[in-house]
């Protein structure tokens, strides 16, 4: 005889409800019995509900089991479910669930809970600006019983106690073991601590040489100080120009040599014989292991210029730079750059040593010196500028044109250096000078400090 499933089955709510009684009773048991699929599926429905004899589970439940089930269930499941578990109101209905725990990710079930505690208590942005500090209490109130509420429930309560006691002896453990390897002699120990002095070394010990004080001088690559054999910082400098009207021009320097001054000095201008019967080198008297040797065919400049049309610059001496002495630069004697004498480095002359020097950065700031408005942070800026007026000779002469001065607006304030670039006559030229020197401005600065600035000055005079 064939058994139908689905149909045994469908008699289940009879068995387990107690709908069905009697001789009807036995044969749907019996039905079960005989399938082994119907008979798990009976013990698992009859284990959700709670209801099933656990000493009968091996087998199906006796026939004395069964009086008054129904009876019996509906009183579990009142006491159990609460009427509006199955979401349909008071009694059972809807879907049945076996996992009533939502699949829902962490993140999620946190924003829920968040945004449930703010909608009760009623925390929003209309709330918010209509009475800031209410929201705030309100806000510290409701998250503060959430957090209560969460930490009292027992399985958290007991996972933050377990995970406070591991964290503890874990801590605890590993201050006793450290404490242990201490008093027991098992802590690292010097491995020299036991050695004997044996002997003193006699000779001195080699040192490598000290560095410069300050940075390298010069044009060449390195972190020496020059030809002597010993470290030593290299100071000096030097400056030129022939009073040309623009400032100097970028360029290679001449040969270096310290024994003796130039006797041909650097003009980025081309020689006007190129081929002398009796040619002499130009050359600056610099050490040369501190200047680039340059071989390209270029005229002879400052390397640190930037102004590109050949020009001596507007220092004077011979030379090239806004200085003086037959040098390059902006210092006062036959080197290069800043300094006075010869050599290069700033200050004074003195010759250094430990191999070649110079690169990026050769040149010590010297703050001392006058710069040129683009070596500047910021440029000086004159407050006042008086009108020089006319001579009644040069009225009379009836002589007009432009003064062209070039002066020193120096960090105290005063106007210094003044030099004609291109003057009048008549006294024009004098009374350009007399009015240069009451100009008020406010000094240069660069890197923070107060500072010289070359300017150029020029003085119309016109007669209307």
């Amino acid at each position: 005889m064939s058994h139908d499933c689905e149909k045994t089955l469908e008699g289940f709510p009879d068995l387990l409800f107690g709908e069905a009684e009697g001789g009807a009773r036995v044969a749907l048991l019996e039905e079960v019995a005989r399938c082994e699929r119907c008979a798990r599926e009976y013990r698992t429905l009859a284990e959700t509900l709670q209801v099933f004899d656990h000493a009968a589970a091996a087998t199906l439940p006796a026939e004395d089991f069964w009086p008054g089930y129904g009876e019996r269930l509906r009183m579990r499941i009142e006491q159990e479910i609460r009427p509006d578990f199955w979401g349909q109101g008071a009694g059972v209905g809807g879907e049945y669930r076996l996992t009533f725990v939502e699949d829902e990710g962490l993140v999620r079930r946190l924003l829920r809970e968040v945004t449930a505690v703010a909608r009760d208590a009623e925390l929003s942005w209309p709330e918010f600006r209509r009475d800031p500090f209410g929201f705030a209490a309100r806000s510290f109130t409701a998250y503060g019983r959430a957090a209560a509420r969460f930490f009292s429930q027992r399985d958290v309560a007991l996972a933050t106690l377990t995970s406070f006691v591991a964290i503890s002896i874990l801590v605890v453990s590993v201050a006793a073991l450290e404490r242990y390897r201490a008093s027991h002699g098992l802590a690292s120990t010097n491995p020299y601590e036991n050695l004997e002095v044996v002997s003193y070394v006699e000779n001195e010990v080699p040192r490598d040489q000290p560095k410069p004080e300050g940075e390298a001088a010069g044009t060449n690559q390195g972190k020496g100080g020059g030809s002597k054999q010993k470290y030593e910082a290299a100071h000096g400098g030097g400056g030129g120009g022939r009073r040309e009207e623009l400032d100097a021009s970028r360029g290679k320097l001449p040969a270096a040599q310290l024994e003796v001054p130039p006797i041909v000095t650097p003009n980025p201008h081309p020689p006007a014989v190129t081929q002398p019967h009796l040619p002499t080198p130009v050359t600056i008297q610099m050490d040369p292991l501190l200047a680039k040797n340059d071989p390209r065919p270029i005229p002879y400049g400052d390397p640190r210029a930037s102004a590109t049309v050949p020009s001596s610059g507007t220092g004077r001496g011979g030379g090239i730079g806004d200085g003086t002495g037959g040098g390059v630069g902006s210092g006062d004697g036959t080197g290069y750059g800043p300094g006075s004498g010869y050599n290069t480095g700033g200050g004074t002359p003195k010759e250094g040593g430990g191999g070649t020097g110079g690169g990026p950065g050769g040149e010590r700031k010297d703050y001392g010196r006058n710069f040129k408005p683009n070596e500047v942070s910021v440029r000086a800026v004159i407050i006042s500028k008086p009108e020089p007026g006319f001579t009644e000779e040069a009225r009379t002469q009836n002589v007009t044109g432009t003064v062209r001065l070039r002066a020193v607006l120096s960090a105290s304030g005063e106007v210094t250096g003044i030099s004609v670039v291109k003057g009048l006559p008549a006294g024009l030229t004098e009374k350009a000078i007399t009015a240069a020197r009451q100009i008020k401005f406010r000094p240069a600065t660069k890197d923070g400090h107060t500072v010289s600035q070359y300017v150029t000055l020029e003085y119309n005079f016109n007669i209307y």
